[in-house]
This record gives structure tokens, sequence and C-alpha cells, in this order.
């Protein structure tokens, strides 16, 4: 346990969508349970602000997708801006620390920077992966990058950017749940539509499409949604056909739904990662705006969009991008998995090596001690 008796310290946290907010709890814990005098501040969702986490604003306020669809958002971001650069002018904290997020958290890096206050990027940036050059303001404006990839330490290391491994936070995200009983239903499939409204307006008619055609080709077919966030709820009803039936899970309750699933249709992102440790095949869709993929295809430089297809080297969870995730296509998917269960029992042996490679590490503590040695220094 680390005592800062004469002047406790204050970190402004920073979270900004849904999965770097459950995170983020699980930082905020270990750093009060390290030093419980902390004063833990800034933008987080309902997760951190369940741990007493003081929310100066709510990462709710900020859920935006893609390139082009920020710029709607724009006047939005630049109040929360003024208002953290207040805040960060008037009660300067000891330390920033910055969740994933890099086209919003980098300006409140350099932000920082002038402010002359110490900042650690927890959850890194997939700049290994499209815009290489953003590694050249990480090394200038970032005290430490802490990264949840063996491979990502190698990436910044290589280029004289201060870097820790502190494993990833899923893993001790499912530590805390006994879902070693729990089987898959053969008919039962999930729907993980993303965290962020304009992601969800844009998957859920196509995954609601493709239920259709599975319905209609298996009537016994059953449909598990998992919400990122219930404030999400009232979107997914008003775009979900209310003739198809569709079981509703709370964001609690999701890992123990997962598990029970066949398989999974799901956005892009954190949720791929989400399956693969818990064993459970996925149908990835991924749909943008046309302006933001054709900039994306310009600067992305990896052959895959989900993770454990990134960690593994090869096509496990089959992707649809763009136009072909649509309902035609992702049935055809899905059917093809219901009707030869062999495949996805084969892509079950095959994530079990995912948690292997991701290592054994319990990231919020090794990142909370990282922090705190770094605030003993100061």
């Amino acid at each position: 346990m680390t005592h800062f008796e004469d002047n406790p310290p204050a970190v402004w946290i920073s979270a900004a969508e849904a999965s770097a907010d459950l995170h983020g709890a699980g930082l905020v814990r270990a750093l009060q349970e390290m030093a419980p005098e902390i004063r833990c501040f800034g933008m987080g969702g309902p997760e951190m602000r369940a741990t007493g986490f003081e929310a100066v604003l709510c990462s709710e306020e900020l859920s935006v997708m893609g390139l082009t669809e920020v710029v709607s958002a724009l006047p939005r971001i630049l109040r929360i801006y003024k208002t953290i650069k207040v805040r960060l002018q008037e009660t300067p904290p000891a330390c920033l620390v910055l969740l994933d997020a890099p086209d919003f958290h980098f300006r409140l890096a350099r932000m920082a920077h002038r402010l002359n206050i110490p900042v650690f990027y927890y959850i890194s940036p997939q700049i290994w992966a499209w815009r290489k050059r953003r590694v050249r303001f990480i090394r200038k404006y970032v005290t430490k990058m802490l990264c949840i990839f063996p491979f990502e330490k190698d990436f910044f290391a290589e280029h004289g950017v201060e870097v820790e491994f502190v494993g990833h936070p899923l893993l001790e995200q499912l530590e805390r749940e006994d879902l070693a009983r729990i089987r898959p239903g053969p008919d039962r499939i999930g729907i993980m539509p993303g965290s962020r409204g304009k992601e969800i307006s844009a998957l859920i008619p196509a995954f609601a499409a493709a239920a259709a055609r599975i319905a209609a080709h298996r009537p016994g077919t059953g449909f598990s949604l998992f919400l990122a966030s219930e404030r999400h709820r009232p979107l997914i009803n008003a775009l979900w056909p209310r003739d198809l039936d569709l079981e509703i899970i709370p964001f609690a309750g999701r890992y123990a739904g997962l598990k029970g699933c066949a398989f999974v249709l799901t956005a892009s992102g954190t949720a791929t990662l989400e399956c693969a440790l818990l064993g459970v095949p996925a149908i990835v869709a991924y749909r943008v705006s046309w302006p933001t993929y054709f900039l994306a295809r310009l600067v992305v430089d990896v052959p895959y969009i989900s993770m454990p297809n990134i960690i593994l080297k090869r096509e496990v969870f089959p992707e649809f991008i763009q136009s072909r995730a649509n309902g035609k296509d992702l049935a055809g998917q899905a059917l093809a998995w219901l009707e030869d269960k062999n495949q996805t029992a084969r892509i079950r042996e095959e994530l079990k090596s995912v948690q292997a490679r991701l290592g054994q590490k319990r990231a919020s503590a090794a990142s909370a001690a990282i922090i705190l040695q770094g605030l003993n220094k100061e």
C-alpha cells in the first residue's frame, strides 16, 4: 500500500466510451486499494462512477464514431475540451491517465504537457495498425504507455517510447464470473451492435435482416442482444422489427449470456476480443460512412479489423465489411454454422490460444502500481 501523508494526489482519468469505462473502473479500484487517500476524477461512465469516481464529465456525452461523423458533434466536443482545460488550469492533477480514444485524447495529452502534467496512456491507441506517424506525438507528449498487447510494447519500444506491458484488463473481468458451468445453446445467437449510437444505427438493420432470414430457415432459433448501455435501449427498440422476437440483456449480464450462445453477430471492436476470450465464435460486421471507409483504407496497415484475427494472424472470425455487412451475407454465414456445428467447434478450439498469448498479468493492478510509482518520483 502506498501512502501520501502530506499531499494526497489527485489523478485525472479520462475514458470516452463503454469499454474504456469498464477498464477505467478496474483501474480506479486498484488505485483506491493501493492508495486509499487518492482522489480519482475526470471523465467516466457508469462503471467508473459506481466506484466513487468523481465524474466532472460523463463519457456518455462523447459518443461518436469514425472520422466524418465527428463533424456533427464538434460543438459539443469543443465545449468538453474547454471544461477540461479550465479544470486542469485551476486545479492541476498529479497526472493524467488517458484510455484509448486517440482522436479525443491526443489534444488532452498536448494540453497536459503544456501544463507540465505527466501523462500515462492506458489502453494504447492502435497506431501500429494505422497512422503510424502518430508515434512521434506519443514520444513527445506521453510520459509512459501502458500497453495491453505484448506486440504493442515491441512497437513502441522500437520507436523510443517509454512503455510497459500490463496485460489485458478483460482477463480480470472474466475472472470475477463463474462461467465454466455455462454451455452454449445450439440455437441461440447473440447480437452485439456496438457501444456508439451511430454504430448501432448502422448495424442493427443488417443484424435484424439477418435474424429474419435465419428465423425463416430455422424457426426455433433465438436471438439475444447485449446492451453496451441502457441509453441505447430506445434506439434498438425503434430499429428492431416488432414481429421478430429479441431478448435484450443488460450490460452486467453479458458474459454469462454470451457464454450461452452458439455464436455471435458483432460489431468490430472490444466485443470481438470478449467473444474470443469466452471461447464464443463470432461473425464480425463493420459499417461506417463511405468517406470514412475510403479514408481508412488509405492508412490502415493490418489485414484484419478484429483483434482475435490480428492476434492469431488469420481470419478465425469471418469479417463482413461495408456493403458485405448485409442481412443476406450475414445470414448465409450464420446458417452455415448452424447447419454444421463442426465449424464452430473448430473455432472454439482455435480461440483457446488467444488468452495464452495475452499472458497472466492483472492489468489494473499493474497499471496502478506504475502510475503510483511515477507519482512518488515527482
